[in-house]
């Protein structure tokens, strides 16, 4: 229905009826109204709901007129009797969306009306370099606004900064009145600025900052430099290039700004003021609409100064609020105040109505500065003569009543947060470079170390004799990086110690036998270096090569071998990688008879009381068609089931094994007892829960050097609620600001990166650092955490689409699968779906849930983020609200 207030006399009173909506059904796009027609954009297919609906909001005056083609309906105006006056409505269907809203700074209607949308895209906070930019303002002339904005320059000078005073009201300026006979031929102009910057092919008026700030350069009087309205006061009713004209179609709408501010910055001054024009003007508008800008709005205790700047604080905050934590809140100052009349009830009505109506302009529990001036009748007029002008400033006690307003500028502050966005700068550097080297453990470096709860399970359950175990992990759960730390120590003891599980008596020598074919040249040569130094110690020859062992393993693949046979294969392998050659003293590039080497080798290390333990990696490299060929499966079925049963028969256990292997790989060969033997070693299984990946987190930042607040030491006995305070430096507590309804940083983090069976894994959170620090590098609204908001939710599509391609290099059966996926049509790719949307077999279905990326509740399906953003599905209105529920599920990653 109508709102009562409005009378429909021409399309602006019509189109004021959709723009007073604060929501508009999905079906209604956008709308465009002129003197004679008001167009609609709608959905296609909703010409029925939209008739429906404008009989609603126009009741009574919409109705249809099937006479005219082309017209859906019509909307009667007020008119005279016996001649009706109507405007058409149009619908047009489009299938475009609306893109985020710029603010904007302009006091008048827009041209469309887009779908209302509580995103609206802020201009770029201000580099900290530039000074601040303070405009005065004020819904009525004559009130004191030019008064004011000279004092607070006087009080500015007076503490050894210097400002640049800008008369920016361009239709009845004052600061250039006041300072015609100190600078009667200024050399540049606010007008010149803006012609200049128009004109200026730069986006952002490079050249025309340069000439105006050198042009300046002569105009400095008493600390201030001047920047009249015009060049002489005789031309100032000549205005060919007015602000609004620079905001339209520039590329950054707050340019007045930014070019205001550059100038202040080029000029080396501390603070930039700015008078501008009365009343609402598209004059004024660029700067008082601009959250960035320190606005202070000036009105007298009258009626009508007091109604007029409520209703100026109720506009701003429908167009520009101070929603930001980096948006400077506006200032009042009451002004013309009488000693009498100071703390009056008078005052105290008028300062209650400001405030509220400044609600939504600064939030709700946001205050403002307030300042009462004294009435000084000396100030009704100024003096033509800039010295005069400061003698009653001074007098007056209008500069002391206005200081409160220097605390509030940033002053000293701009530059402590200057230092301080250097610091986060390049804390976000070095938690972006070490972030990069970790994302790969084949790039890291081999003395870092984290003792992760498997592998202090690992070290304390074999205090007392060799380890012979099975590591399961999935891709990216660290195996190669555990590998190298277990490599790196040489000896057991060493490993048991740096794992915090104590004393280990024995001298066992660990020798790696193979290694992932990624390992950088670097790493690969530490491993051989580690091989030849474990044979030094046990008194063997020189040892394999690890190629010439591949090649041994393969060629056994072709000789059809049974389970058995592979076992006393494996034994064979270990005594080549070990350098044990009991029956020649061939090269380490050459193999003649070795069979029989792996059992005699156990018995030599007994004879001498000699221990070794071997660990294996990149099993993935040797046996890359494990899915499909037999001979493979065997082979990986001997090595981790007969092997470590064999071994762990040897009286005296002097040879130990350490087996990393990925979960897939153990599901496709060990078919029967593939459960039973995952359960025999999941204390050390490479899982990384809550706690272990906070524990990760807080240990790559440790590792940049970027929390000294975390004690490494400590580190270990941290608990998941410790962990997540100590991280609060690193991305805040929530994201966004405190009192903001956002997810909390750490709790949003590894719930995104989590798949459905709770795993999260090392490299995808590695990466995410990685990622999230290399966007937030030049933020600068962020300066109470490293790592910012949008960085963190930015990173998660390629986070998401990198595990997807590793995936894929890895599993053949989850690749096939994903690929159907990916060639869905847009409108099946949205969760929650059920089997026959995807046209999945049961058999595919189950590959999905057994790796955790989705999860069945009911006849639907859904699918966590790190898997759902790489694969472009799209979550449904019914799809939000129960991802993050079972995301929450016990035992799941939320």
């Amino acid at each position: 229905m109508i709102p009562s207030d409005i009378r429909l006399y021409t399309w602006v009173d019509a189109e004021e009826v959709l723009l007073r909506m604060q929501q508009w059904p999905e079906w209604l796009v956008w709308a465009r109204a002129y003197w004679d027609e008001l167009t609609m954009g709608i959905r296609p297919g909703t010409q029925v709901q939209a008739k429906d609906w404008l009989y609603q909001v126009y009741d009574p005056r919409f109705r249809i007129n099937p006479e005219q083609e082309m017209v859906e309906g019509l909307i009667v105006l007020e008119s005279l009797p016996n001649n009706e006056r109507t405007l058409p409505v149009f619908f047009e269907e489009t299938e475009e969306e609306p893109s985020t809203p710029r603010l904007t700074p302009s006091l008048s209607r827009p041209a469309v009306i887009w779908h209302p949308s509580e995103d609206i895209e802020y201009p770029d906070i201000l580099p900290y370099d530039l000074p601040p930019v303070v405009a005065f303002h004020s819904f009525k002339g004559g009130v004191g606004r030019t008064t004011h904005a000279l004092a607070l320059a006087q009080a500015l000078t007076s503490k050894n900064q210097k400002v640049l005073l800008v008369d920016g009201d361009m239709e009845a300026p004052g600061i250039s009145w006041v300072f015609e006979r100190r600078l009667p031929n200024s050399p540049v102009s606010f007008a010149d600025l803006l012609a200049l910057a128009h004109g200026d092919p730069s986006p952002e008026a490079v050249d025309a900052i340069q000439l105006v700030a050198d042009r300046l350069l002569s105009s400095l009087t008493d600390g201030i430099f001047v920047l009249p309205s015009f060049r002489s006061n005789e031309r100032f009713s000549s205005i060919e290039i007015r602000p609004e004209h620079l905001i339209v179609g520039a590329k950054n709408p707050f340019i007045v700004t930014n070019i205001l501010a550059n100038i202040g910055k080029a000029l080396g001054v501390d603070v930039v003021i700015v008078d501008l024009r009365a009343g609402i003007s598209e004059l004024a508008a660029g700067l008082i609409l601009d959250p960035r800008v320190y606005r202070i709005f000036v009105t007298t205790l009258s009626g009508q100064s007091i109604s007029g700047t409520i209703r100026l604080l109720e506009l701003l905050g429908e167009k520009s609020p101070s929603t930001r934590d980096t948006d400077p809140l506006p200032t009042l100052i009451i002004t013309q105040v009488p000693e009498n009349e100071q703390g009056s009830d008078l005052v105290l009505e008028a300062d209650n109505k400001l405030i509220e109506a400044s609600r939504k302009l600064r939030g709700e529990e946001r205050e403002f500065l307030r300042v009462i001036t004294p009435f000084a009748d000396s100030l009704l007029v100024l003096p033509p003569a800039w010295e005069d002008v400061i003698n009653r400033l001074q007098r007056s006690g209008i500069v002391d009543a206005v200081r409160p307003l220097v605390e509030w500028l940033p002053g000293e502050q701009a530059q402590q947060i200057a230092t301080s966005l250097t610091k986060l700068k390049s804390q976000r550097e070095l938690l972006q470079d070490r972030a990069k080297k970790s994302v790969y453990a084949e790039n890291a470096e081999v003395n870092e170390f984290l003792a992760t709860n498997p592998l202090r399970k690992l070290a304390s359950d074999n205090r007392h004799r060799l380890p012979i175990v099975v590591i399961v992990g999935a891709k990216g759960s660290g195996k190669t990086y555990t590998f190298l730390q277990i490599v790196e120590r040489k000896k057991w003891k060493i490993f048991v110690r740096d794992a915090g599980a104590g004393e280990f008596e024995a001298n066992a020598v660990i020798c790696p036998l193979l290694e992932s074919n990624n390992l950088q040249a670097s790493a690969q040569e530490r491993v051989q270096q580690v091989r030849m130094e474990a044979a030094k110690v046990l008194g063997f020859g020189i040892p394999k090569k690890s190629g010439v062992i591949r090649d041994y393993i393969r060629d056994g693949c072709q000789l059809n071998l049974h389970e058995g046979q592979w076992r006393d294969r494996w034994l064979d392998v270990i005594a080549l990688g070990v350098g044990f050659q009991p029956h020649n003293k061939d090269s380490e590039t050459k193999i003649s008879k070795v069979e029989g080497a792996g059992r005699t080798l156990t018995e030599h290390l007994v004879a001498t009381k000699k221990q070794l333990i071997v660990v294996i990696d990149g099993l993935e490299d040797l046996f890359q068609n494990f899915a499909i060929e037999e001979s493979q499966q065997i082979a990986l079925r001997a090595l981790l089931q007969d092997v470590p049963e064999w071994l762990g028969q040897q009286p005296g256990l002097p040879l130990g094994i350490i087996i990393f292997v990925r979960r897939d790989m153990v599901l496709a060969t060990v078919r029967q007892n593939a459960a039973q033997m995952m359960a025999r070693y999941e204390p050390y299984a490479l899982k990384w829960d809550r706690e272990e990946a906070l524990r990760l987190v807080a240990w790559v930042a440790n590792l940049a050097e970027i929390l000294p607040s975390i004690n490494i030491t400590k580190l270990q006995d941290m608990s998941e609620v410790e962990l997540t305070e100590a991280l609060i430096p690193l991305w805040g507590k929530r994201l966004g600001s405190e009192r903001s309804k956002e997810a909390g940083s750490a709790r949003f983090t590894l719930a995104a990166l989590s798949d459905f069976r709770g795993q999260i894994q090392a490299r995808d959170l590695v990466r995410l650092l990685h990622l999230a620090a290399k966007e937030s590098v030049n933020d600068t609204r962020w300066q109470d955490r490293i790592l910012v908001p949008t960085a963190i939710k930015g990173a998660l599509p390629e986070c998401s689409r990198e595990k997807i391609q590793e995936i894929e290099n890895e599993n053949t059966s989850l690749k096939n699968v994903f690929a159907k996926l990916r060639d869905l049509p847009e409108a099946n790719r949205k969760i929650p779906f059920i089997r026959d949307t995807i046209q999945l077999s049961l058999e595919e279905m189950k590959i999905l849930e057994d790796n955790g990326v989705v999860i069945r509740e009911k006849d639907e399906y859904y699918m966590p983020e790190i898997f759902r953003l790489g694969l472009g599905f799209l979550l449904t209105a019914a799809g939000r609200p129960r991802v993050i529920a079972l995301a929450r599920r016990p035992g799941q990653g939320g």
